[in-house]
């Protein structure tokens, strides 16, 4: 390397000894000078600190980091040129995967967020084989304009237009008329619609309030006349009032339609399509909005989920556009020397900056295509993930190289070599800690999850690499025409290199103003005693708030909170969950592999369908059963031959029934080859929180085990809310899982990079205590643990990590006594960690008027992130580290000190 100038090298300096003359005197000194006179020793106090053999390995290794990245830094610095071209051709030949073998989209919530082990799962695919898949369903809930009591001659009247209409609505589907007889799903020959008017047999029947009031008190039910079966009055009638001393109906607040329509779904780039049944529930909606004279709807189809939820969505991606410009500015408007006039603007080197974040996109895109990892809508968030780390790299490494050689009197490879050696070294500590985080978190059941965090690993790894290459590639060309005096996005304009106003004035120190106010200002206050201890009791209480908050968190997922305010979806939600309280979500048992005509077959129906009455979350009085109904049809419970079944299924007064039996062979009507599964259907009681559907769930699984003979499992139960279920069943355990693994693979990351086991310990307890605290604090801002925040918390846990680990790694390679080396790596590093933390909090803040839950989540999330992240790193870490005081590395030689 060339030798210093002279006037560095005639500068008198205290050098701190290196490695090897400490081993040779066997202790580190460390010398402190008072100019006030009053110690023993004309002003200068000694502390002699022996070296551990920890703090020998810590400066090896230093050593052998720095000087890693002060000859990669030096080589960029040789040939920007070269360095941009290799860097661009790796982006290209990784983003190639995107276009061949293409990203395979996956966007089934089965597919996404239940654990591909689970029984639902294995469950799903037994029953979808036989029965198909789950169906398109809609729910209409009609009450009187004004409210008011539903069992009225009118409100029926307006309640069989209304059905009229639903089975009158047809479309055109490729030059085919679309019926409702066609469109809907049928059990037995009949279509499934479920109404009140169901057990009237004409108008007449309901011409008169008496008439409604005897009708629907029928014992033991009323029953359907088109089908024959009895109607749960509570599942057609809500918000009933019954006399307290009979339990007759008197009154109700409600009635609801509800029917089931075909689902043909195909696979269009991984997304399950039904554009049929999409256009017919579009001509439904249509029905519904015009409504009926005298009452009100409100209304669920299958496609209003995906309809509002998108909606809500796609009205907050200009605050997502917004967000990335505002970070995009900030970052301009910070990198610059603004003390050097337009010489020392940087928006170029900035959009450079950008230009590689989108490289590191694109480059982790294509390499989990050539690996086969599905593409979800969850990925949508990696890029803003991405952003914030990328600009915080950028923010080190332009902090770093001002810091450098401010006179300029190094060349300009020295000067790059000597910033990577420094940036280097502690963007790698973070990305890193970042990039192991993630792929432990890779580790779990959930598939979106899995997939995110192998996206985010390589994005956050491609992002570290194109930084310390493509960025700092064009930092040195950016140098390049700083030197020459151009302006910047101009370069063929030539321009003075003095600030162009008082305000933008260089300082006689030479530092900014921000950095002299976080050395100064906050750093001086933080190495006075009083402080320190006020610093110490005040994160502790507030770890103790956060320790409380954690004990509270809840597993719960409420599909109203992904509504915006104002969606029909809501009131149809509010509506369900006040007035028809009565029924639950459907579930079903079903056979499997049983001989049930014969008299074990038979027995084990009967004690299973007892079974599913008894438990105390089905709601018995829902439970529809071929079996009893066949049962008491034959009068008997033993066993009987295919046919006398079969007959009555077909004609016998078992129609209704058809469909919850699947022969193994229909041809010629003889039915001799047996039956292959059967189902009694039911519903579940009501339940408000995950964990009751959770235990509903279980709870009916064990009542089937229960039951003698099905040690085999030849009777289970399902539901297509299961899969939900399931989901909320595992997510706990995927929370703790996730955060725990993450933040043991940091504290072995940080351990590997800082090696000095006290810097380590500091450090990891900083990091412990964020995280902590973001989820208590998640607890008492109203949210919960559900497939959305557990997926912004590992975002916020990656996120989190550089706050603390930017300062640990500066205060660790500066020398000197711990207040002075608390005041300078608040004066050098903290400016460049505020800046990249701010810059996120302020697109953050774009997010706080978003409509959608994801994108509010993601707002709380992040702002707790930010907000503890930089009070931890910035304040506490700085007291922890003085307090402690680790030996600093020994500058290396190649770098020649800071």
């Amino acid at each position: 390397l060339p030798p210093p100038p002279r006037a560095l090298a005639s500068r008198p300096r205290i050098r701190s000894p290196s490695y090897a003359q400490q081993q040779q005197g066997g202790m580190m000194t460390e010398a402190t000078v008072s100019m006030d006179g009053k110690n023993g020793k004309g002003g200068v106090s000694v502390v002699d600190n022996k070296p551990g053999c920890m703090d020998g390995l810590a400066d090896r290794m230093n050593s052998a980091l720095t000087g890693a990245y002060f000859t990669l830094g030096y080589n960029v610095g040789k040939r920007p040129r070269t360095t941009v071209a290799l860097a661009l051709l790796l982006c290209i030949i990784l983003s190639a995967g995107i276009g061949y073998p293409g990203l395979k989209n996956e966007s089934r919530g089965d597919k996404l967020w239940v654990p591909g082990n689970t029984q639902a799962q294995a469950d799903k695919r037994y029953v979808d084989s036989y029965f198909g898949a789950d169906a398109r369903f809609g729910e209409v809930i009609i009450k009187k304009a004004g409210g008011g009591d539903v069992l009225d001659p009118a409100v029926f009247a307006g309640v069989a237009t209304l059905v009229n209409a639903i089975q009158a609505t047809s479309i055109m589907w490729q030059g085919e008329n679309i019926t409702w007889d066609k469109q809907c799903l049928k059990f037995g020959p009949n279509c499934f619609i479920e109404h009140v008017l169901e057990v009237f047999a004409a108008p007449a029947d309901y011409d008169t309030r008496a008439k409604i009031v005897a009708k629907v008190n029928t014992v033991p039910a009323p029953v359907s006349v088109a089908t024959g079966r009895p109607i749960n009055v509570d599942s057609v009638l809500g918000g009933v009032v019954r006399d307290p001393a009979t339990g007759a109906v008197t009154a109700a607040a409600a009635i609801k339609v509800s029917f089931l329509t075909k689902l043909i779904a195909t696979m269009v780039n991984g997304d399950e399509e039904d554009l049929r049944g999409d256009e017919y529930e579009q001509q439904l909606l249509n029905l519904f909005r015009a409504g009926v004279p005298g009452l009100t709807f409100n209304f669920v189809l299958t496609r209003s989920f995906s309809d509002e939820f998108g909606e809500a969505i796609q009205g907050d991606l200009a605050l997502l556009q917004a967000a990335f410009m505002l970070i995009l500015a900030y970052a301009s408007l910070m990198i610059s020397r603004w003390d050097q006039g337009c010489v020392g603007s940087r928006v170029g080197l900035t959009f450079s900056g950008v230009v590689s974040i989108g490289m590191a996109i694109a480059s982790s895109y294509g390499v989990c295509s050539y690996l086969g990892l599905f593409y979800s809508p969850l990925m949508n968030v990696l890029p803003f993930l991405l952003l914030g780390v990328g600009v915080d790299d950028m923010f080190v490494i332009v902090n770093s190289y001002d810091l450098v050689d401010p006179a300029r009197q190094l060349d300009l490879p020295t000067r790059i070599g000597r910033t990577l050696a420094s940036a280097g070294a502690s963007i790698t500590v973070t990305s890193m800690t970042d990039v192991f985080a993630f792929l432990i978190g890779s580790n779990t059941t959930l598939p979106a999850l899995r997939n995110f965090c192998f996206y985010a690993a390589f994005g956050i790894f491609f992002d570290f690499l194109y930084q310390i290459t493509w960025f700092v590639a064009f930092l040195t060309l950016d140098e390049w025409r700083r030197t020459a005096k151009r302006a910047d996005c101009g370069c063929c304009c030539s321009v003075p290199d003095t600030a162009c106003c008082m305000c933008c004035a260089p300082a006689p120190s030479g530092k900014t103003r921000m950095q002299t106010w976080m050395g100064e200002s906050l750093g001086g206050a933080l190495t006075k005693k009083w402080v320190k201890a006020v610093v110490v009791v005040a994160f502790a209480a507030l770890a103790g708030v956060g320790l409380a908050g954690c004990a509270m968190m809840e597993v719960q997922a409420d599909v109203n909170d992904f509504f915006p305010p104002g969606s029909y979806v809501k009131d149809w939600i509010e509506d369900s969950n006040t007035l028809f309280r009565g029924q639950g979500e459907s579930i079903a048992i079903y056979t499997r592999d049983t001989p049930v005509n014969t008299a074990q077959g038979t027995s084990l129906l009967l004690a299973s369908s007892a079974a599913f009455k008894a438990d105390p979350y089905v709601v018995g009085s829902s439970v529809s059963s071929w079996s009893d109904e066949f049962n008491i049809h034959r009068n008997s419970t033993g066993a009987y031959a295919y046919a006398e079944l079969y007959a009555w299924l077909n004609g016998g007064g078992g129609a209704s029934f058809r469909s919850d039996v699947v022969w193994k062979n229909e041809t010629n009507n003889v039915p001799n080859e047996g039956i292959v599964t059967t189902r009694i259907r039911g519903n579940h009681v009501q339940s408000d929180k995950s964990n009751d559907s959770v235990k509903a769930m279980d709870s009916l699984r064990n009542s089937l085990r229960s039951v003698p003979a099905n040690g085999g499992a030849e009777v289970f139960a399902y539901s297509g809310a299961w899969l939900n279920y399931e989901q909320y069943k595992a997510i706990e355990v995927e929370a703790i899982r996730n955060v725990g693994s993450s933040i043991a693979v940091m504290g072995v990351i940080i351990a590997i990079l800082l090696v000095n086991p006290t810097a380590v310990l500091v450090v990891f307890f900083c990091l412990v205590l964020i995280i902590l605290n973001i989820v208590g604090f998640m607890h008492f801002w109203g949210l919960t643990i559900d497939s959305v925040t557990v997926i912004m918390l590992v975002i916020a846990l990656g996120l989190s990590v550089d706050y603390s680990a930017h300062i640990g790694r500066a205060y660790m390679e500066i020398q000197g006594t711990p207040n002075e080396r608390l005041k300078r790596c608040l004066g050098d590093m903290g400016v460049a960690v505020f800046n990249g933390a701010f810059s996120t909090f302020l697109a953050v803040l774009m997010l706080s008027g978003s409509q959608s839950y994801v994108f509010l989540t993601f707002f709380r999330q992040l702002f707790l992130c930010i907000s503890f992240g930089l009070a931890h790193g910035l304040i506490l870490l700085p007291v922890l580290m003085s307090l402690a005081a680790p030996n600093a590395y020994t500058p290396g030689a190649h770098v020649g000190g800071h």
